[in-house]
């Protein structure tokens, strides 16, 4: 396994003098996936994965009185971050330097730190912080392009600048949340999931941040507008009903001809609506199954009038019948 490129080092609290909870505290930190610390001032639950050169941290804190946590920086990176939770906000700061940012609640923020000690100063109350690190070569992987918003952390990561950058910060709501909850899931499969599939939704929440930063900016267009609202479209309804959902009627809801708006979403994400609204029905498809639903069930709940349809449809996307993909997560489960 590859070394962590950061690593908890230091929580500044009134522990008991030489209690095991101390001990127990720089021993488990950072270690495997889940770990669990508490006492009567802090609540402290870290999840840690790492794949290839990329990391997935989340750390879960609740604290009842100020509390400072520093991570040693190993190796400079970009990071996303996200503070999910609570009321009061995060302060970081570096050692000898005077600048300080402030990392409010249900935002996140693009995030560059050399090699150095992060110090984070949590107010009473609770605090989620949910991160990625973002190798440079993550935003040339798949195709996705444009984000020369993060130009400058980019520069100062490849500069091997001394100090820490952060970008605008953006609002972490809803969307974002979905997300992360698919991506959750990826993460917890055995085996480990390939890269790919996990780059494929930090790519979703790359491409969801910068449309946030754009359209604070003013800087999107009504073009970009419209496919966001298509694409919002498409998932809530695959979510919220039994019927299929066409792109014809989604252009007809935004006042828009079917193929205006599927070249402006090809131009923006290099693939047709049709393909999006496919992929966004799979993932409807395989909960449903993983939820041991009758293969007509899960046809008639994902819009399809005949279950020779979606045979077809789901044969198609994955390679697999329904029904052998339901074999596979069974055999898969028990070995477990």
């Amino acid at each position: 396994m590859r070394t962590p490129t950061f690593k908890l080092i230091e929580a500044e609290m009134d522990f008991v003098s030489k209690s095991t909870l101390t001990k127990s505290f720089h021993q488990r930190l950072p270690g495997s996936r889940t770990r669990l610390l508490c006492n009567n001032q802090i609540h402290l639950f870290e999840e840690y994965l790492q794949t290839g050169e990329l990391e997935s941290y989340s750390y879960e804190l609740e604290v009842t009185s100020p509390t400072m946590v520093k991570f040693e920086i190993c190796s400079a990176e970009t990071h996303l971050l996200y503070h999910l939770a609570g009321r009061a906000p995060i302060r970081y700061s570096q050692a000898q330097i005077e600048e300080q940012f402030v990392f409010r609640p249900q935002h996140g923020s693009f995030f560059y730190a050399p090699i150095t000690v992060i110090s984070l100063t949590l107010e009473p109350g609770r605090h989620h912080i949910q991160g990625f690190t973002l190798p440079s070569n993550l935003l040339n992987i798949g195709g996705v392009a444009g984000f020369a918003y993060l130009a400058s952390l980019i520069a100062a990561h490849k500069g091997k600048l001394a100090q820490y950058r952060v970008s605008l910060d953006f609002a972490a709501m809803e969307q974002t949340r979905r997300i992360f909850a698919e991506l959750t899931a990826e993460l917890n499969k055995k085996p480990l999931i390939p890269k790919s599939v996990i780059l494929h939704k930090i790519q979703d929440l790359l491409l969801l941040s910068k449309n946030k930063m754009l359209k604070a900016q003013g800087l999107m267009s009504h073009q970009d507008l419209l496919v966001e609202q298509a694409r919002a479209l498409i998932s809530k309804r695959i979510a919220e009903t039994e019927e299929m959902v066409l792109i014809t009627a989604i252009a007809d809801n935004l006042h828009i001809q079917e193929d205006q708006l599927n070249r402006y979403h090809m131009r923006r994400y290099g693939e047709t609506l049709l393909q999006y609204r496919n992929r966004e029905l799979l993932k409807k498809a395989k909960h449903l199954l993983l939820q041991k639903l009758r293969v007509h069930i899960v046809s008639d709940l994902c819009g399809f009038g005949q279950i020779s349809s979606f045979s077809r449809f789901f044969k198609n996307e994955t390679g697999l019948s329904p029904k052998a993909f339901q074999q596979l997560a069974y055999t898969a489960k028990k070995l477990k």
